[in-house]
């Protein structure tokens, strides 16, 4: 025990006199410690205000301030400082004792260079250019998307991105400054390592008609964004001269990654998990379910005398034979029934359940989607060598079942040096998807009176098939033959529509190095683009006969591009001279065919040619066969690296505008002048401002026609008779110009690239005007000699705006990061002239006067680009102003009168653009968001219009009870009371006669007399909500209101994204030099939408940019992913 302490004194005593050995060391140490004042200036003896300044090792640092002065404490003798500054190179300098520091910071060249990927893919230096370009490295965009253009959203200044009603592989809207060509396509072309991609408007069905889009994208969805290495978006005439004929509507160019010399092996691999989830649905009511509107109701409870209670909408209920309430009957598919009451009522499957409304039953339609990619690229170079190649895996599904996409791509690329004088580069690139199923618009089956409010999707989305094996019908006595929407879901599980696609791009590349100053460059690239599809519809009748369908169809592109080009740079003194001539041969050749069954298939369920009844339908072509011939030069001079100046000339030769005997208007010249002044090189400037850049430029660009267009020719019909097969030729109804030119657009610029603070802060804003000329338009023309339209020459479209890029860092240390960057785009579009034969306008999208909408986008001289008419506005009333009230006498109903003269309603052309983008950083972690935003620009939406009419959306709520605005009245011709009532505002005309409740009728004063004045006199009773709403809404009757018209403003929050860099030392343990993880959310939210019922703001029907129409009844689908980043 004695011996037990003795230690323990001992071990007491070593520690003691440790912790004091310790504490003497230290404060040695720190006695040691000096403190290093000094000053940091640059090249010029300015003072470089916020430089950092850090002891090496250790977290101890700190930056200048505003006069370039710093101190730094408790700094070790044989410490090492760092001395850094954005665009400058980093200094090391020992300190060795000393406490005075003064750096010289120096410009850092490569930092300052900042070249861009320009049109045909020449590399430039940014301050160079004397026009807007906006480019993003591959990494900034790779956001687990099909189409990579949604991944441009909210990022570059001047273009309008928008989302379609398409589903996850449908195309992408993308304008860039305003449309400049009254076709329905005024997307920018995309060029991939050279090759030109295809990027159509999608080929969605017209909103009037069609219900869904059936959108299957375009060739983007092909390619692989993790191949990215930089996109850049030519915004103006003068970024797209050189692209010639097809540079009208701006150019985004794309280019991939490539080895680099002398970095050995590297291997980069990814991994994206993700799920797509619908979040939120368009407000629907869930106050009513299913019944007529008042004044229509012919079921439920009758009075003394048999009769029912017409007026009564909102207590009767529809009865079964057994005299019990149901959901079924004549008026399933009107939402102004009676209240939810929890009561037990009929189901749909003649089962019993509380009467009451499935809230989220259009959320609940869908499911949980999932995507996944997976991407290796290996890389690496010698001296002479480099390569780079990559595999990738992508797989979706969609919200809604059987809607899925695939897509696996390859590519390599390789450069080799012959000789010090010769490069050889080669690449190939392949993909293969298969876009299966495009998304049905199933929303609309909630507001067309499919669906009530009180249908549970989750129930019955598996209940739509018959005992016999074909659709549930009641007339075979299937207990699912009364289900509503059993069509739908039988559509979605039973038919099949798969689509293959196959794109192959090779090219070659020769590199010669003739002298110095000049070098030689020839290169030729293939693009082969093929589709292959498949539809398989299992019959819906008995047993699945006497129906069912099959049909097949192939398309073919193959596209062959051929340049060559001397270029050249030259220093001569303080002036530098460069350019090139080029050459180059493009060729395009089309080929489609289908086939498909007629009349059902004989076996059901087989799916082949030879299983259709009747004889099989089948049509093919050889289309899109188009030749150019093209001839480029560009000439630059700067002096002294502070003024820049470029013209650049192109000359095409089109096979589209060759006519028939040889002659046409084939040959067009496409010329630019650039220039740039880089002011803070010639004068000394104030010490905040860093750079300082003006540029102004003027372009002329074009847009040709499609091959076939200008030469017209006769149409061979076949009409089977009796007595065989009748032969027929038919004359076109369209006629030509016998002298069609490229439409060609008169563009001029003026901006400035301004930085202040080391490039803290820097603005970039840029004023464009653009005039497009002879615009190729069909007009209508009086039908004689059977010619209805004339397609000319002829118009003028203007666009004029400004482009403005705000980029800031307001805070940054040694640990931490702040920036802060926005947009703001905004752009005036009118039309200046139209061909003399046109009488009012030419309508681009929609029909004025008839249709779903009865609105269309149209080209009216003086208005805005597709500037919104109906026919179906108010009428007014011109002595009073009022609008003008119909009154229906058996229905006692008011409702607006259409005006019937087609009349402006507003304009598609947003008011502005803007995005805002925001990201923090503290050692490895960072946390960025964006959002984006429209403000202006009217839509008109199907789903609010319909949905209202028949009760089922929010909107149909107002005036239908004392909480929605209703008024409460006790009617004189049945003595009930009624709180649903609309006294409206308006005037019903002289002579209209409103019969009254004791026999007489009641005529209209001279003069016309107000509904309020009516009312007040007792001549009139308020008008039922149901009644109001109906009318006001309906096909027939309805007019032009905000139920379903509206400018479209919203504010999106894009993407959230948090990423954290794994410490190297850890990366080393696993063989890595790096890895990263990032979570990311896509599409989470809108902080404002004010389209009609909350609807998706973004899924206007299709890309045209004459679109206005919102067809799809669509909700919020939120992306969530998490990817491993790992390099090798």
């Amino acid at each position: 025990m004695k011996k037990s302490k003795l230690l323990s004194f001992l071990q007491f005593k070593k520690g003691i006199v440790l912790v004091l050995v310790l504490s003497f060391i230290s404060l040695a140490a720190m006695a040691q410690n000096i403190t290093v004042k000094g000053k940091v200036t640059d090249s010029k003896g300015e003072a470089v205000i916020g430089a950092s300044v850090l002891v090496q090792g250790t977290t101890n640092g700190t930056v200048t301030d505003l006069d370039g002065n710093y101190s730094l404490t408790k700094v070790a003798p044989n410490a090492q400082l760092s001395f850094s500054y954005i665009g400058m190179k980093k200094q090391f300098v020992d300190v060795k004792g000393k406490t005075v520091i003064n750096v010289v910071l120096v410009d850092d060249a490569e930092v300052l260079k900042e070249v861009v990927v320009t049109a045909l893919g020449i590399k430039r230096e940014t301050k160079a250019l004397g026009y807007a370009v906006t480019e993003l490295k591959g990494d900034e965009l790779n956001a687990n998307t099909i189409n990579p253009v949604a991944a441009l959203q909210g990022k570059v200044a001047g273009v309008e991105i928008a989302q379609s009603d398409g589903g996850m592989f449908g195309s992408t809207k993308i304008l860039i400054r305003g449309a400049s060509t009254l076709g329905k396509n005024n997307q920018p072309i995309y060029v991939v390592d050279g090759v030109i991609l295809d990027n159509a408007i999608s080929n969605s069905g017209d909103a009037d008609w069609s219900q869904a889009a059936g959108d299957y994208g375009n060739e983007l969805k092909n390619l692989n964004p993790d191949d990215f290495a930089t996109v850049s978006v030519l915004k103006g005439a003068a970024a797209t001269a050189l692209y010639g004929s097809r540079g009208l509507n701006g150019a985004v160019v794309i280019t991939t990654k490539s080895g680099t010399k002398n970095k050995g092996l590297g291997v980069q691999f990814s991994q994206t998990f993700g799920v797509d989830y619908v979040y939120g649905q368009p407000d629907l009511q869930n106050e009513y379910g299913d019944g007529a509107l008042a004044g229509y109701v012919d079921y439920g409870n009758t009075d003394a005398n048999g009769a029912y209670y017409r007026f009564d909408n909102k207590h009767q209920f529809m009865k079964n034979a057994d005299g019990k309430h149901t959901l079924m009957g004549d008026w399933q598919g009107m939402g102004f029934g009676p209240a939810f009451d929890g009561s037990q009522i009929e189901y749909y499957d003649h089962t019993y359940r509380a009467y009451k409304a499935q809230k989220n039953n259009f959320k609940d339609a869908y499911n949980l989607g999932f995507n996944t990619n997976t991407n290796v690229a290996i890389s690496g170079g010698n001296d002479k060598t480099t390569f780079y190649t990559s595999l990738s895996y992508k797989h979706n599904t969609g919200t809604l079942p059987e809607n899925s996409f695939d897509r696996f791509s390859a590519m390599a690329k390789a450069s080799h040096d012959i000789n010090d004088r010769v490069n050889l580069e080669a690449t190939i690139s392949f993909a293969n998807s298969n876009p299966k199923n495009a998304q049905p618009n199933i929303g609309e089956r909630f507001i067309d009176g499919t669906w009530s409010r009180a249908y549970d999707p989750d129930y019955f989305r598996h209940k739509y098939k018959g005992n016999h094996g074909g659709l549930a019908d009641s007339s075979f006595g299937d207990a699912y033959g009364t289900v509503p929407g059993r069509d739908l879901w039988w559509s979605i599980y039973e038919n099949e529509y798969t689509q293959k696609e196959t794109s192959v791009r090779p090219a070659l590349i020769l590199n010669v190095k003739l002298a110095d100053w000049v070098k030689f460059r020839a290169e030729g690239n293939y693009n082969y683009y093929y589709t292959r599809s498949e539809n398989k519809q299992l019959g819906t009748g008995y047993a699945n006969t006497n129906s069912g369908y099959y049909g097949m169809s192939q398309f073919t592109k193959e596209q062959t591009n051929l340049n060559a080009a001397f270029n050249f740079d030259k220093k001569l003194g303080d002036w530098n001279v460069g350019g090139f001539i080029r050459g180059e041969y493009y060729n395009n050749f089309e080929q489609s065919s289908s086939m498909n069954t007629n009349g059902g298939l004989i076996v059901p369920g087989q799916y082949f040619l030879g299983n259709s009844k009747n004889s099989v339908s089948y049509d093919g072509s050889i289309e899109g066969e188009k030749r150019m011939l093209s001839a480029a030069f560009q000439g630059s001079i700067s002096w002294k690296d502070q003024v820049y100046l470029d013209i650049t000339g192109r000359n095409d030769w089109s096979s589209a505008l060759v006519y028939s005997d040889k002659h046409g208007d084939y040959s067009y010249f496409y010329p630019s002048v650039s220039g740039s002044w880089l002011i803070h090189e010639t004068f000394d400037l104030p010490k905040v401002i860093s750079f300082a850049k003006v540029r102004a430029s003027w372009a002329q660009v074009g847009n040709d026609t499609d091959p076939y267009i200008i030469n017209t020719a006769y149409s061979l019909g076949t009409s089977a008779t009796g007595n065989g097969n009748v032969y027929s030729l038919s004359l076109p109804t369209t006629v030509y110009s016998n002298n069609l030119k490229p439409e060609r657009k008169n563009a001029w610029e003026i901006g400035l690239d301004w930085r202040f603070f080391g490039n803290r802060i820097g603005i970039d804003a840029t004023y464009y005007k653009e005039n497009t000329k002879n615009q190729i338009m069909t007009i209508a023309v009086p039908y004689v000699s059977g010619i209805s339209s004339q397609k000319i020459n002829a118009g003028n479209i203007q666009n004029q705006g400004i482009e403005i890029a705000l980029n800031t860092i307001p805070f940054e240390n040694k640990d931490w990061k702040w920036n802060v960057n926005f947009t703001y785009t905004k752009n005036n579009n009118k039309i200046i002239a139209l061909h003399k034969n046109v009488a009012n306008y030419i309508t681009l999208d929609g029909t004025p006067d008839y249709g779903n909408y009865r609105i269309g986008s149209v080209a009216k001289v003086g208005a805005s680009y597709g500037i919104l008419m109906s026919d179906s506005k108010k009428a007014i009333d011109q002595a009073t102003g009022l609008p003008i009230l119909n009154w229906n006498n058996s229905h006692r109903a008011t409702y607006y009168k259409r005006s019937g003269k087609v009349e402006e309603v507003g304009s598609l052309i947003p008011d502005f653009l803007g995005s805002l983008s925001t990201g923090l950083t503290y050692k490895n972690w960072s946390l960025n968001a964006s959002l984006d935003m429209r403000f202006g620009g009217m839509v008109a939406s199907y789903g609010s219009r319909y949905g209202t009419a028949y009760g089922y959306t929010k909107s149909s709520l107002q005036y239908s009870s004392p909480k929605h605005g209703g008024k409460t009245w006790t009617s004189k011709f049945d003595n009930m009371t009624y709180d649903d009532g609309v006294i409206p505002e308006g005037i019903i005309l002289a002579g209209t006669q409103i019969s009254q409740a004791n026999g007489s009728t009641y005529t209209v004063a001279q003069g016309g007399e107000t509904f309020k004045d009516l009312y007040a006199k007792g001549i009139v009773e308020p008008t039922h909500a149901s009644a109001w709403q109906y009318r006001l809404n309906s096909w027939g009757a309805g007019v032009v209101n905000d139920s379903w018209v509206s400018k479209l403003n919203y504010i999106a929050l894009r993407e959230v994204s948090l990423n954290y860099r794994v410490p190297q030392l850890f990366c080393h343990k696993f063989g890595a030099n790096s890895i990263n993880l990032t979570l990311t959310g896509r599409n989470l939210g809108y902080l404002l939408n004010n389209m009609p019922n909350g609807e998706n703001p973004e899924s206007v029907r299709g890309t045209s940019a004459t679109e206005f129409r919102v067809r799809t009844f669509s909700g919020y689908t939120a992306n969530y992913m998490f990817t491993i980043n790992a390099s090798f």
